[in-house]
């Protein structure tokens, strides 16, 4: 199974684009919004690939360029009466962040303006995905903190682990340790675990 490509865009026609990969060219269906921001032609290219197979078109690859897109796309198949075109085209009419966060935030008003989405899907969505999409989410929101903290030389990964000793929860040291950083953005790692420990310190 295809999990990931890395090669070079040669060519472009609908919803699917060609990848030449050492030689071989793959066909992978990417959503609108996805393939708005890939490279130009002839350019090197990382992709996440979901590997699909049905009785009529053997196997396909779906094609995103952040594993969140990918996951996201698994998510919205695994609701009834969601398939992978379906899936494709709600990727394609909306951000796949907008999409997220209509999901998490339950609002069916908006997914019942995306074509295909009728008030029953609408409702599935929400009830089958809220959950999931807001949990991985909250991690994506981790993950750009991390990143963008390496910059900072603050090891963020040792943080968590020292409050999670103390007796926190990860979600709830990772939550505190955002919300610090993001108000404390040039403070060091004492003066960080400090201020972490005073805002939880009030919860116990």
């Amino acid at each position: 199974m295809i999990a990931r490509l890395f090669g070079t865009v040669v060519a472009e026609e609908g919803d699917h684009i060609v990848i030449d990969v050492g030689g071989v060219g793959y066909e992978v269906r990417v959503p609108a919004s996805v393939r708005q921001t890939l490279p130009l032609l002839g350019e090197p290219v990382v992709l996440y690939v979901r590997t699909l197979f049905s009785e009529d078109e053997g196997a396909s690859l779906y094609g995103f360029t952040e594993q969140f897109q990918r996951r996201l796309f698994d998510l919205l198949i695994k609701v009834n009466g969601v398939g992978p075109k379906l899936a494709l085209n709600l990727m394609s009419a909306s951000e796949p962040e907008a999409l997220a966060k209509a999901i998490a935030r339950k609002d069916a008003r908006y997914l019942k303006s995306l074509p295909g989405v009728g008030a029953k899907l609408a409702e599935r969505l929400v009830l089958e995905l809220a959950d999931k999409v807001t949990e991985f989410a909250f991690e994506r929101q981790i993950d750009r903190l991390v990143a963008s903290s390496r910059s900072q030389q603050t090891d963020i990964d040792a943080l968590v682990e020292g409050l999670v000793q103390l007796g926190y929860t990860k979600r709830e040291a990772l939550a505190t340790v955002q919300a610090v950083l993001n108000e404390n953005p040039h403070a060091d790692e004492p003066t960080l675990m400090r201020l972490c420990l005073s805002r939880l310190s009030p919860r116990r």
